[in-house]
């Protein structure tokens, strides 16, 4: 649910040398919740009571550097960027599975269906 929030008030805008080096937003009124805006993909910024603005960036979300060669239901087999050949497998206990046999099992058929 989008709502839109008015504050009315000043912006003060310090230059130091012809460029900016502070803003503030200074409130007609005292408002008693704190307002977050701002998008949650490039980082959360945050308007505090006493009307400073708060930004912290989100850390870059780190790519997979692998190309899928094959999948499997419980696991698949890739090749990296570095020349390698990387084997993953995952087998929830919750299955019921006999965990041993069924990674050997996934482990051969990925091995033995892929061009290496």
């Amino acid at each position: 649910m989008n709502k839109t929030l008015i504050i009315g008030g000043q912006v003060a805008v310090t230059l130091d040398n012809n460029r900016v080096s502070d803003i503030q937003f200074l409130p007609d009124d005292e408002f008693a919740q704190v307002l977050e805006q701002g998008s949650l993909t490039r980082g959360q910024l945050q308007m505090l009571r006493n009307v400073a603005f708060d930004y912290v960036p989100n850390k870059p979300r780190v790519r997979a550097k692998s190309v899928l060669l094959r999948k499997a239901a419980h696991g698949r087999i890739s090749a990296t960027r570095d020349e390698a050949i990387q084997l993953t497998l995952k087998v929830f206990k919750r299955e019921g599975l006999d965990v041993k046999e069924t990674m050997m099992h996934e482990a051969l058929e990925l091995l033995n269906n892929v061009k290496l």
